[in-house]
């Protein structure tokens, strides 16, 4: 038997109806999700993940808007009641996004992210233990609908990315890794960084401004 549970939202971040220059905003993006396989004869095993991004930016135009995002992410494997193995990534993120109003209440946007990226992978039987840091570049669109004057309802889609990253076994380097990929989450591409907590291609959240 399988079952599958995942939430992602995001909360606090700015509204195009104050998306003026000099607005600021806060925000941020958590998930969490587990996946449990239960065969009919054998033992359970479970992975959970989560990710956690504070956010915070500001408008340097009426329709630029330039942000960071402190990206941390993690997973555990579980087999039976033994853990098996254990991820945590960071990826702090910069960006840069470009607005274009339809309506009053209705913009497009496209967003250019570099991140770096860093992850460790954590074997306990045997013990191991395996690193990867590198850089990543991507492009996002999406689009924003004003639900209020300071709250906005928000959707991206991560369109493309690249990211090359070194990889390290117990201190010493194992190899280098180059992804080049369409469709991707906006926010790095490396599925070894990423881990099992890299959250979805598309969501949705809600914005909102402070000031």
């Amino acid at each position: 038997m399988k079952k599958q549970f995942l939430v992602l939202m995001i909360v606090l971040i700015s509204s195009i109806t104050y998306a003026q220059k000099g607005s600021w905003y806060i925000g941020g993006v958590a998930g969490y999700g587990t996946n449990t396989h239960e065969p009919t004869n054998g033992t359970k095993s479970t992975t959970t993940s989560w990710a956690f991004g504070p956010e915070i930016g500001t408008f340097l135009k009426n329709d630029i808007q330039l942000g960071f995002i402190l990206g941390l992410n993690g997973s555990a494997d579980k087999f039976g009641d033994d853990k098996t193995s254990e991820f945590s990534g960071f990826s702090p993120t910069v960006y840069i996004r470009k607005f274009k109003k339809v309506t009053d209440n209705f913009s497009l946007f496209s967003g250019l992210y570099f991140n770096y990226l860093s992850g460790t992978q954590k074997e306990f039987n045997p013990d191991d233990e395996s690193k990867a840091s590198g850089f990543g570049i991507s492009l996002g669109i999406g689009a924003a609908y004003a639900l209020s004057p300071r709250f906005t309802a928000v959707g991206q889609y991560g369109l493309l990315g690249y990211s090359s990253v070194t990889f390290k076994d117990n201190g010493n380097e194992t190899g280098k890794e180059s992804d080049f990929n369409v469709g991707v989450n906006t926010v790095g591409s490396s599925s070894f960084v990423q881990g099992n907590g890299s959250g979805a291609v598309f969501n949705i959240g809600i914005y909102y401004t402070f000031k």
